[in-house]
């Protein structure tokens, strides 16, 4: 049996024409909060042009939270990336391709040149090795006597 395979997954499903359900709770809220504020005025004062324009700020700010896409993600992600530039490295790389692609990096204070470590090497003899391995060695043994005393 055979089975159609979604080609885009990471794109999300679309609940309501075109709206995703994530850009439909954003709008219904700020739609709501539009809602009552003309309401609650309404009650008490004449509105006129500029009042419902006023008014409407909430539900103009919820669709481009809902909408609006800088460099390829949508407008929430792209705030919370720069509040947290702002306390992470200066250094950023943005995906071409619209994906998101962050390279943190922070500033190695010293080169690679400068960490190497210069070693001399000086010629041992076959003895000078052979008594250390016994020294070595018999260390090992007290360790080991040790241990097994316990």
């Amino acid at each position: 049996m055979r089975y159609k395979v979604p080609q885009d997954v990471q794109r999300a499903d679309t609940i309501f024409w075109f709206l995703t359900l994530r850009q439909l709770l954003i709008m219904v809220v700020g739609g709501g909060i539009s809602y009552v504020l003309f309401v609650q005025i309404s009650k008490y004062y004449e509105l006129s042009l500029v009042e419902i324009l006023l008014i409407c700020i909430p539900a103009l700010i919820a669709a481009a939270f809902a909408f609006l896409k800088v460099k390829g993600m949508g407008l929430t992600t792209f705030i919370f990336i720069l509040i947290e530039l702002l306390f992470r490295a200066r250094n950023r790389f943005w995906s071409p391709e619209g994906n998101i692609l962050i390279s943190l990096t922070t500033n190695i204070s010293q080169k690679k040149e400068d960490r190497k470590e210069e070693y001399e090497f000086k010629e041992v003899s076959d003895k000078k090795i052979k008594n250390l391995a016994n020294i070595l060695d018999g260390e090992k043994e007290k360790i080991h006597e040790i241990a097994h005393s316990q």
